[in-house]
């Protein structure tokens, strides 16, 4: 009888060890589900480069960004606004710090600020951004870009993470194109926040 009774314990024990189990397994697959799909710094940023091209052209696009992951996963870009005319392009980029942790295995003074950024058209043409904003959220940090002065009549325009201060080069791999010439864009719709003075 007491036999009995200890196996029904023991048996209401592992129930419950695996309830619990299941549960932080659910908890975590949903924690790690809102980390990647999370988009900081979403949206545009009126900025006063945005203001001037704004002034001389209104015509405002938007389209998805063609490969929204560079081949190494490493570089990850959405919230593409650009007016053509004007040559002004912003657009948000996202990486994984897991990358960076694997370079400072083989480089372990590697800063992430260090880090920066290069819009690559056709040829030789390379821009640097100016940095909006940055924003740091559970794994990833992220970087809202403008450029200014870029040539639409290239065949792509691709943004390249470049980590300065280390022989490694991620070129390639990290590279992302964000815009074709044939893209099929749509006008960008600007939300209640996004007013212009």
């Amino acid at each position: 009888m007491e036999e009995n009774t200890k196996a029904k314990r023991f048996g209401i024990i592992v129930k419950i060890a695996l309830t619990v189990a299941l549960f932080v397994f659910i908890g975590a697959l949903v924690f790690r589900m809102c980390q990647a799909s999370h988009k900081a710094l979403e949206g545009l940023e009126i900025t006063s480069a945005f203001k001037e091209a704004y002034k001389n052209c209104d015509d405002v696009r938007t389209h998805a960004v063609n490969d929204e992951f560079s081949e190494n996963g490493a570089v990850y870009a959405y919230s593409l606004v650009y007016i053509e005319d004007e040559g002004y392009l912003q657009f948000t980029v996202r990486y994984n710090k897991r990358h960076i942790d694997e370079v400072k295995l083989t480089y372990p003074q590697f800063d992430e600020n260090n880090i920066r950024y290069q819009l690559v058209g056709d040829g030789d043409k390379v821009y640097s951004p100016n940095i909006i904003k940055t924003e740091d959220k559970y794994n990833y940090r992220y970087f809202k870009m403008e450029f200014t002065d870029v040539d639409f009549s290239d065949n792509t325009l691709s943004v390249k993470m470049i980590l300065d201060g280390i022989d490694i080069n991620v070129g390639e791999k990290s590279t992302l194109v964000i815009h074709r010439k044939d893209d099929t864009y749509i006008p960008y719709e600007f939300s209640s926040k996004e007013k212009i003075d």
